[in-house]
């Protein structure tokens, strides 16, 4: 597990938050994206409007970026750079006027400027607010979407993969049509209707089955799906070994196909019920 702090939730002193913040820094990065926002954002600010435009998305677009690096201290991240940002391209804008005298072309940042350093003070202010506040602001929204799709890339990593959405289903041939994630998928949502809670899923077994686990009036379910041409009675007794280890006493296997005769009669007084392509049909319609 991360060290870091939740996104969003800064569930530490303000102190601890910034020195731990602190040594995560990978300042490199921090450095390039703050120099280089620095460079960009005045000199599109000074040209026309279509580079005006490039200068309004580069603070987002570094927040992005650094959400997409790091693994967290995303707002300090997002300040650091915009600290960066603003330092050089005050520094910037000071060559740029007071040596290599192109004062006009910052003017109209300052129109109300008296003076050259009034227009120097002026244009950089207003630019070095922008950076930092929105590479914060950036770095700080991108990172807690960026951290809520780490967490359900690991889900699925842990889950063995995603259901997916099935089409509609109106004949037993779109039941056999169906994908072993969609078969999932339609199976999950059709307990759900019917009062069963959703409490995980996994695929198993190198992709043959995928397994639910649910409730329903306090009663747990071990439901395995499977696309298998025909089920035979291995696969009922497999799962009659993990609903054992998991003190588990209900069980359902649902299938796109059929069942052999064989698993048909191994079934018998035990605690599986089957259900097969015309049976889940007929409970989708």
């Amino acid at each position: 597990m991360s060290n870091t702090p939740p996104l969003g939730k800064i569930n530490m002193p303000a102190k601890q938050y910034i020195t731990e913040g602190l040594k995560s820094v990978n300042w490199l990065t921090v450095i390039l994206y703050g120099v280089g926002a620095g460079l960009v954002m005045p000199l599109a600010l000074t040209q026309n409007s279509v580079f005006s435009v490039v200068a309004g998305v580069v603070p987002v677009t570094i927040g992005l970026l650094l959400a997409r690096s790091a693994k967290g201290y995303f707002g300090l991240l997002g300040f650091l750079t915009g600290v960066i940002g603003a330092l050089t391209s005050t520094a910037f804008l000071g060559v740029w006027i007071f040596v290599l005298g192109n004062a006009e072309a910052v003017a109209a940042l300052a129109p109300d400027s008296t003076s050259v350093t009034s227009t120097w003070l002026t244009a950089s202010g207003f630019i070095s607010f922008s950076l930092i506040s929105f590479c914060t602001f950036g770095a700080s929204t991108s990172g807690r979407m960026e951290e809520r799709n780490r967490e359900a890339r690991a889900v699925n990593s842990v889950r063995g993969g995603q259901l997916e959405k099935a089409g509609a289903i109106r004949e037993a041939g779109d039941i056999r049509g169906l994908t072993l994630p969609q078969l999932g998928w339609v199976v999950n949502n059709l307990f759900k209707k019917k009062g069963f809670t959703f409490n995980e899923y996994k695929f198993v077994d190198k992709d043959r089955f995928v397994d639910l686990w649910l409730t329903h009036n306090e009663d747990q379910y071990h439901i395995r799906c499977t696309i298998a041409e025909k089920v035979t009675p291995g696969t009922i007794e497999s799962l009659l070994q993990e609903m054992k280890r998991e003190n588990i006493t209900k069980g359902i296997i649902v299938s796109s196909t059929e069942f052999t005769a064989a698993a048909q009669k191994s079934v018998k007084e035990k605690p599986i019920v089957l259900i097969d392509a015309v049976t889940l049909l007929d409970l989708v319609k």
